[in-house]
């Protein structure tokens, strides 16, 4: 009896480990493209608007204000430029006027307001650190998957083998002392304690353990009752 990666296992994982590389390829694009691309776009429309504040001494309050129109003028203003308008700019805005903040008022501070990029050098960073995270963790997923492909159990009427990367470790039948089945009707878990160390069998992680876990029972049927 020879156990084989789990299908059902290695394929979620491996599918998972694709969301995390596609997650990191969105991160990039936003902070080699995405990000500057809006930081650009924003910029000309946003210094048009500063200018416009102090000429016609357009205030925070101003600008969010609904009760002409019933769309505010920062809307309508981008909205003529052919985007939406910045959410950094309108929430900050509608955040001075909902806690009476002074500098809904204050003509240079909504000025200053206006002129801050969508987007700052942290925001871009943070991209890239979320890109080279989500790699890392599809690495370490697919590291996991090929590990559990290059490790294989094979039981022998005296020995259990384990075998990983071609490496060979030989636990003989006869000298296992113990088996904990405390995880084995749940969740497929079975260790198996030897004079020479302990074998794990998961059911998840490979097929084939379930026929050698009963040859087990069957071969050594006063260990199976034992625990560790």
């Amino acid at each position: 009896m020879r156990t084989t990666i789990n299908r059902e296992y290695a394929l979620r994982f491996l599918g998972v480990a694709v969301l995390f590389v596609a997650f990191a390829g969105w991160f990039v694009y936003d902070g080699r493209i995405g990000y500057p691309g809006e930081n650009a776009r924003v910029a000309p429309v946003a210094e048009r608007l500063a200018e416009r504040t102090m000429r016609e001494k357009i205030t925070a309050a101003d600008w969010v204000n609904t009760a002409k129109t019933g769309v505010a003028p920062l809307d309508e203003a981008f909205r003529e430029a052919g985007m939406k308008p910045p959410a950094k700019i309108a929430d900050t805005f509608n955040s001075w006027v909902s806690a009476g903040d002074p500098r809904k008022d204050n003509l240079e501070a909504t000025q200053a307001a206006l002129l801050v990029p969508p987007h700052s050098a942290d925001d871009i960073r943070a991209q890239f650190v979320s890109a080279a995270i989500g790699l890392l963790a599809a690495l370490g997923l697919m590291a996991l998957v090929a590990w559990r492909w290059l490790t294989a159990l094979t039981l022998e009427d005296e020995a259990l083998t384990v075998t990983v990367a071609g490496r060979a470790r030989r636990f003989p039948l006869a000298h296992l002392r113990a088996v904990d089945r405390g995880q084995w009707e749940k969740r497929g878990i079975l260790r198996l304690r030897f004079d020479e160390g302990t074998v794990t069998l998961d059911a998840w992680h490979h097929a084939g353990i379930r026929p050698i876990a009963q040859r087990i029972f069957e071969i050594a049927p006063g260990a199976s009752d034992a625990t560790p």
